[in-house]
Parts: C-alpha cells; sequence; structure tokens
C-alpha cells in the first residue's frame, strides 16, 4: 500500500502484490481498487505481479479539481509502471478501466504486453441508439436527478440487471450487498463521478481501433445490455481490433467479476499464461 506522486501531476493510491508478469487491474467508472480485493487479488496473485490502484478522482487518488479525459487517465498508468520500474505489463481494464486500457496501448504501445477489454467501449462511434453521440446521457442526468447520486449508485449496484442478474440477486442478496458495502466508501464523489463520466462520453478511438498491435481479448456477458450496450460495443472491438479474441460469458451482466469469479480469473490466468 502506497502513494506514488507522478509526473503527470497526481497522488496515485496503488498496491503491488504477488510475483511473476505484471497485470494491471482497472476499475470501471467512479471504483477505487478496492472492488478487486475479494475474489481477484488472493488467486491472481499467487502467480502474478498484480498491480492495483485508484484511478484520479477515486478513493484515495487526487479528487479532480477540473475535467479530465480518458488519456489523462491513461497517462497516469504508464507513469505508475514507470514508478514501479515496469517496462511493460498485461492491462486488464473493465468497463470506463477498459477504454483507459485502450488509450495506453494506443499511445504507448510498447507499455502493453495485452490487453483485456472486459465489458467496454471504443467511444461514441461504438454505440448505439441515443448514446452514439458525445455528451453525458439523459438517461444518466435524470437518474442522478430524480434518485440522488448513492442512491443512483445503490439501486444500479444492488436492485437493477446492470451488475448483477436476476438470479444471482434472488440467491446471493448477501454476495450483492457485501459489494456495495465494499465498493460505496471509496467510490469517486458525485462532483468527481461526473467528471468522469463526462470523459467516458466525450472520448473516442473508434476509428483507431485499427492501429491496436497487441494481442487483445475482448469479454462481455451476453445480458450486458443494460442502460449501455456493451454487447454491441464489444463487438465492435473484436471486428475492428486486429485478431482480437472474443468471449462471450452465457448469461452474464456487467459484475461477472464478482457474480462467477472462479470462472473470469481462470480465464485471466489462462490468457496471461498463453502469451
Amino acid at each position: 500500500m502506497a502513494e506514488a506522486r507522478l509526473s503527470t501531476g497526481v497522488s496515485i493510491y496503488y498496491e503491488s502484490h504477488g510475483q511473476g508478469e505484471p497485470l494491471v487491474l482497472i476499475p470501471g467508472t467512479g471504483f477505487s481498487c478496492e472492488v478487486w480485493k475479494p475474489f481477484q487479488l488472493p488467486r491472481l496473485s499467487q502467480s502474478l505481479n498484480l498491480v492495483l490502484h485508484d484511478p484520479r478522482g477515486c478513493g484515495r487518488s487526487t479528487r479532480l479539481q477540473a475535467s479530465c479525459t480518458i488519456d489523462q487517465m491513461a497517462c497516469d498508468v504508464a507513469a505508475l509502471l514507470d514508478h514501479l520500474e515496469i517496462d511493460s505489463a498485461h492491462i486488464l481494464g473493465h468497463s470506463m478501466g477498459g477504454r483507459i486500457a485502450l488509450a495506453l496501448a494506443l499511445n504507448y504501445p510498447r507499455r502493453v504486453r495485452s490487453l483485456i477489454l472486459a465489458s467496454s467501449g471504443s467511444g461514441p462511434a461504438g454505440r448505439t441508439g441515443s448514446e452514439c453521440i458525445p455528451g453525458l446521457p439523459y438517461r444518466l442526468v435524470t437518474e442522478l436527478i430524480e434518485k440522488g447520486f448513492e442512491e443512483y449508485i445503490r439501486q444500479e449496484i444492488c436492485e437493477s440487471d446492470a451488475y448483477f442478474t436476476p438470479g444471482f440477486r434472488a440467491r446471493a442478496p448477501h454476495r450483492v450487498r457485501e459489494f456495495y458495502d465494499l465498493a460505496w466508501p471509496t467510490h469517486a464523489n458525485l462532483h468527481d463521478y461526473l467528471r468522469l463520466c463526462t470523459a467516458r462520453h466525450n472520448w473516442e478511438a473508434t476509428h483507431r481501433l485499427g492501429e491496436v498491435r497487441v494481442s487483445t481479448l475482448v469479454i462481455t456477458g451476453s445480458a450486458d445490455v443494460v442502460g449501455s450496450n456493451h454487447v454491441a460495443q464489444s463487438e465492435v472491438l473484436a471486428k475492428r481490433i486486429p485478431k482480437a479474441e472474443y468471449k462471450i460469458i452465457d448469461g452474464q451482466s456487467h459484475g461477472f467479476f464478482w457474480e462467477v469469479p472462479d470462472e473470469v480469473n481462470a480465464w485471466i490466468l489462462d490468457w496471461v499464461q498463453s502469451l
């Protein structure tokens, strides 16, 4: 557990666990690295050097004083690798974290050994419906206003089909609540969350997907279509990134890392160790 003052001008909280090939895990919008600790950290650190961090605006890292961009957050990851004296690493990004991982591969290709883009996308051009234009989605703004910030996050995790499937929420409500109780205390605050969402929805790299030269695994749950259709976005990634492998987890939604962790950890290790 440490804090690094990076050349990008921000302080980033990070942790490094285990030995072996370095794997950086980048969480989704607003989440800190705490979300990786119950399931991914114990298993993956047995055979990999697992690098976790709180992205800027989240958890224990520098709060946002102004707008930020996906490219800035990718620069933070590159600077963190410099700080840790890691020349290159496998990079796994979930949701918004996948956009950061993709930006890193596009702008710092020699720093990336491989990419895992989990339930992610490349920008508005890769989206469907009303979200195919830049800017905060109407649905997000109205739900935040109507529900309030904390209730919006709680409902999205605990009561909607966005993160966990209906069957899992019925069978294991305690697991769903445990995830919320883990994520919320270090979640980005409202002001930072809005800036992060703005960065997410204004970033566009669909036109650059053909430039990706590292081995890439695109993965999503077949039911990850609530709010933002990550299946459609993942299909764009898989079709346009040269030689990308595409994996669909049947029946899963956005939170498959925490609903079926044993399965997920197995394919992460298989991917990294096969390269």
